[in-house]
């Protein structure tokens, strides 16, 4: 079991700093943005590795997971385990799923976006609303 506290000794921060050292440049910069938007809009959230993804559930209710991040060739791609009912006027989001969807990070630029916060927004509220 990993240890939930947060700190440079801690073995989910090690595992969480390897895996995203092991991407190319752009990628890791990407996802660095990334991991700094989930952050500051859903604070609390638990990060963890599972299947060479970044993952984000709260932390006190197991088995609600909210979004991951898992890096592509060229892209990063940020999931929503439920994005079918998010919002997304700007229609960014992919996927036929019943209830899961997904964007394509292909920049730092893009991965601090306002859009892009603002569906991180709405993920944490709908999971702190269950």
């Amino acid at each position: 079991m990993e240890n939930s506290v947060d700190g440079p000794n801690t073995s989910k921060v090690q595992t969480v700093e390897r895996l995203v050292e092991r991407f190319p440049t752009q990628i890791r910069g990407i996802i660095e943005v990334l991991r700094f938007v989930v952050k500051a809009n859903m604070p609390g959230a638990d990060e963890f590795v599972y299947h060479n993804a970044l993952n984000y559930k709260l932390s006190e209710m197991p088995g609600t997971w909210i979004c991951y991040m898992s890096a592509q060739r060229n892209y990063v791609r940020l999931g929503f385990y439920f994005g079918a009912n998010l919002f997304d006027p700007k229609e960014q989001l992919e996927g036929t799923g019943k209830r899961m969807r997904h964007i394509k990070v292909r920049s730092e630029e893009e991965a601090g976006t306002d859009e892009l916060a603002g569906l991180i927004r709405q993920a944490w509220a709908d999971a702190n609303n269950i």
